[in-house]
């Protein structure tokens, strides 16, 4: 780990209790890190002393005060806090969060002695340029271990980035520096610009009314991995909140990740908190999933070895014959094969219709409809998006008939419904030409203003999976299938 050099720093061998201090291996806003010794143990550790540069200054060699008297709440509740952080980490023994080993208070402030682990930063790291997936994996999955395990004690790290993630010589992932006295004096402090990190940040650290959960870390490291896979740091999301143009990592990842990483990437990134995954077994699961079944294309290989010593035996007649199976099966076979691709091709080539291949314009053009009737709450238009069968849900076929009984049923428990696209729309080929396979994320809010106990309405996000099918009277819908991400239910009272 490189040293680095803070004009407020203590000098180096001032000593600490029993440590003594080498360098400064860290800074921010919050406070210092120093590399020290301890002369007890003989071992190196990490010291972090509580200094925010927006609230406190160092006077003389040793002593920290407040700047002004106006600050000398939030910097003595953010001391606290600091001292909160220290006990709760060193409950803490998970090999991928740093271990503290004592806290203690001196010149007016709180220092916490941690574990020094050789490595280095993901920052660094990740200037050398986007990583594979495989490494990728290897960095993330442990950091989610230890945070699921600080989730499930009721609490939260608050200040996930690259800088905090130290990858030790042995290539094992360590998460640093909880932000719990941030998060402290950012609520007393205006100066909450300068406590969060400008792009991991998501907008409910921003806001001092929103709720924090586990979907806050999601959201940074989301953010770290939309940074591994790009090699660029997502957007602020201040700026995303006006007009979010930042490219998706399902666009920029490729063909190089897995197409579920990248949509867990883009999922943990959702702006609104509810849109996010809740809990970090849920985000996991939803990254580690495999890949959606997408029937393989048709092999059409046809053997054309011949003999030529062999044709030289065959007779006459055999030639004949053989010509005669080849001028009328080819043209048999082929028209049997679009029939087998494209159900109704043979009728719609006698009477001139030509099946052209299913295009990505079309298909928004097919959501933006069914978007519309489903707001209209229009059931019968609805059912001119379905084949007479379909693969409804989680039912298996189905007729129209059922469907439409399952659509009457949802808009006379929510009249009104609104949905939007959540994220671009992919499409797959299927084993049939005139056929798409089509995966889109949507967020919906319904509302029922006639509910017995008030106004009820449910909002969240969901995954639609459809398969389309090109027919006579245009696209159809004949697989459906919508997989809820989140969901929440308010019910408001007059």
């Amino acid at each position: 780990m490189s040293k680095a050099t803070h004009r407020s720093a203590l000098p180096a061998d001032f000593t600490l209790h029993e440590y003594r201090l080498d360098a400064v291996i860290g800074h921010g806003g919050f406070g210092i890190t120093y590399r020290a010794w301890d002369a007890q143990l003989e071992q190196w550790v990490a010291i972090k002393e509580y200094l925010p540069n927006e609230l406190a200054v160092r006077e003389g060699v040793s002593t920290v005060y407040a700047k002004s008297s106006t600050d000398e709440e939030a910097f003595d509740w953010g001391l606290q806090r600091f001292i909160l952080e220290a006990r709760t980490l060193a409950q803490f023994k998970h090999p991928n969060i740093v271990r503290v080993l004592r806290f203690f208070e001196a010149h007016r402030t709180a220092y916490m002695v941690m574990e020094y682990h050789e490595g280095e930063s993901l920052s660094a790291l990740l200037k050398r340029g986007p990583l594979e997936e495989k490494r990728l994996l290897e960095i993330v999955l442990p950091v989610m271990e230890g945070l699921q395990e600080v989730h499930n004690a009721g609490f939260l790290h608050r200040d996930i980035k690259p800088a905090n993630i130290v990858i030790r010589t042995d290539g094992q992932p360590i998460l640093l520096d909880f932000g719990a006295a941030r998060f402290a004096i950012g609520q007393k402090s205006t100066s909450l610009t300068s406590i969060v990190t400008p792009g991991y940040a998501p907008f409910e650290q921003y806001d001092s009314k929103s709720e924090q959960g586990p979907w806050t870390d999601i959201y940074a490291l989301g953010a770290v991995m939309y940074y591994a896979i790009s090699g660029r740091a997502p957007n602020e999301v201040v700026g995303r909140l006006k007009r979010d143009d930042m490219p998706r990592a399902v666009e920029l990842g490729g063909e190089r990740y897995r197409r579920e990483i990248l949509r867990a990437i883009d999922w943990a990134l959702a702006l609104d908190e509810e849109a996010r995954p809740q809990s970090i077994r849920e985000w996991r699961e939803a990254m580690l999933a495999p890949p959606l079944e997408i029937l393989p294309q048709t092999e059409r290989s046809h053997s054309t070895r011949s003999n030529p010593e062999l044709t030289r035996d065959y007779g006459y007649n055999f030639f004949i014959w053989t010509l005669v199976l080849l001028v009328i099966g080819i043209p048999g076979g082929y028209l049997l094969y679009q029939e087998y691709q494209r159900p109704g091709s043979f009728n719609a080539l006698i009477s001139g219709r030509i099946y052209q291949p299913i295009q990505q314009a079309e298909v928004e053009t097919l959501i933006g409809r069914y978007f519309a009737a489903n707001e209209q709450a229009n059931v019968e238009l609805l059912l001119t998006f379905y084949t007479e069968w379909v693969d409804y849900y989680n039912w298996g076929s189905v007729r129209q008939s059922a469907i439409r009984d399952d659509k009457r049923a949802f808009f006379n428990r929510w009249p009104q419904v609104r949905y939007a696209l959540a994220g671009p729309v992919e499409l797959f080929d299927t084993n049939k030409s005139n056929e798409k396979h089509v995966i889109f994320d949507i967020t919906f809010i319904a509302y029922n203003p006639d509910h017995e106990d008030g106004m009820r309405t449910s909002s969240g996000k969901a995954k639609q999976e459809w398969r389309l099918r090109r027919e006579p009277d245009g696209l159809k819908i004949v697989f459906e299938k919508q997989t809820i991400y989140t969901r929440k239910h308010n019910t408001t009272h007059e």
